[in-house]
This record gives structure tokens, sequence and C-alpha cells, in this order.
């Protein structure tokens, strides 16, 4: 897979804060097109071991609208991984491409942002049965390799496939009764994640 040289990230991001802006100006004549091409170009740009990945400073923290749903899908048809975890350069673990803490926060009072949630629910039911199946065969979670993924990415696992790999990670019973928050899956409590940071301030990532 081809890396992402940081300036290309930049020229991705600010390219992508463009189209918002001209999104927010006139939506009747944004130009969708342009936005499936970038998306094409920076589907991959996950910025491994310097810092947040194209698509996180494009939808993380965002106010998601119809421009973020469409764009989020253009990334997913064009090869995007959400599920994906990399380095940033500075942590000591891999973290997601993406933040599904954050998704999941703003899925409780925006539609859009929970249409994008149910997109990612919908994958991850596909690509994480087979784990489901293997923890049900009697194997270890821990053991298997996709048991990590699944921990970094739990708010956006579903709970029935959560509860069959690892109850404990699981924000609902099956009764669908609302069980205590487990730390892992609590949303940053007022912090921006340094993605968010660098969106919210216009700012290209270091590297």
């Amino acid at each position: 897979m081809a890396q992402h040289h940081p300036d290309e990230i930049n020229r991705l991001i600010t390219e992508f804060m463009d189209m918002q802006e001209a999104w927010n100006q006139d939506h009747e004549r944004f130009d969708w097109a342009a936005l499936e091409a970038l998306a094409q170009r920076g589907a991959h740009a996950y910025n491994e071991g310097t810092g947040p990945s194209f698509p996180s400073l494009a939808l993380d923290g965002m106010r998601h609208s119809e421009l973020h749903e469409r764009f989020l899908a253009s990334l997913l048809q064009a090869g995007f991984d959400p599920f994906k975890t990399t380095s940033t350069g500075d942590a000591v673990d891999a973290v997601p491409v993406i933040d599904h803490a954050s998704l999941a926060e703003a899925a409780e009072t925006n539609p859009t942002s929970a249409r994008m949630r149910a997109t990612l629910m919908d994958l991850a039911r596909e690509r994480f049965e087979p784990l489901a199946r293997d923890v049900e065969s009697g194997q270890e979670p821990s053991s298997l390799p996709l048991y990590d993924i699944v921990k970094a990415c739990a708010e956006s696992i579903p709970d029935e496939l959560m509860r069959r790999i690892a109850p404990e990670l699981a924000s609902r019973d099956e009764s669908g009764n609302e069980l205590e928050e487990d730390a892992a899956r609590r949303p940053g409590d007022g912090f921006l994640s340094p993605a968010e940071a660098q969106v919210e301030n216009r700012l290209p990532p270091v590297g």
C-alpha cells in the first residue's frame, strides 16, 4: 500500500476544508464528483507513524451533515478501512484511523452521525462475525488477532455481536437495557483528540 507523505495529507485536508466551505455556502451547486475524486485519492491516506489519518481529520469531531455522510460512503467505496489501527507516531499502542468514540457520541444527537455509525456497524457485522464464531468455539478472545481491533473500535461494534466476543465491552444487555459504561468505551470527557483539534483550528497535521 502506498504511503502518503505528511505534505500530501496537508493538501488533502485543505482541499476537503475548501469543499466543506463550498458546501456551507451553496448546497445545490456543490460538486459531488470532486468530493468523490478526493475520497478516491485519500481513502488510504492513513498517515501511519506520523499523525492522524486524512479521514480522521475530515470526519472526527465534526458536526456531520450530508457532506460528511456521502464522503464516508465514498471513502468506503474507494477501499478505506475504518477498522484499521495505526501508530500516530507518539502513541505506544496503535489507534483506530477514525475516532469511533466521538462518532458514537455524535450519533446520540445527530441523525446523520447515527446513519454513519450504522454503516460502520453493518461493516462490523461482516468483518467480525468470524471472530465471534471462533470465541463461541472455545478459543480465548485475547489470543485472536482481531480481538485488539474490536477493543479499539468497540463503539462501532453492534452490541449483539460484542456480547458474543467480549460481553464486558457491550453497552447494552440482551434486553436492550443500558449497562454501566466501561472506561474503554467512554468518549473523552470534553477533550479534543489531536485530529479533532487540528480540524477545529484548521491546522495541518504535523509531520
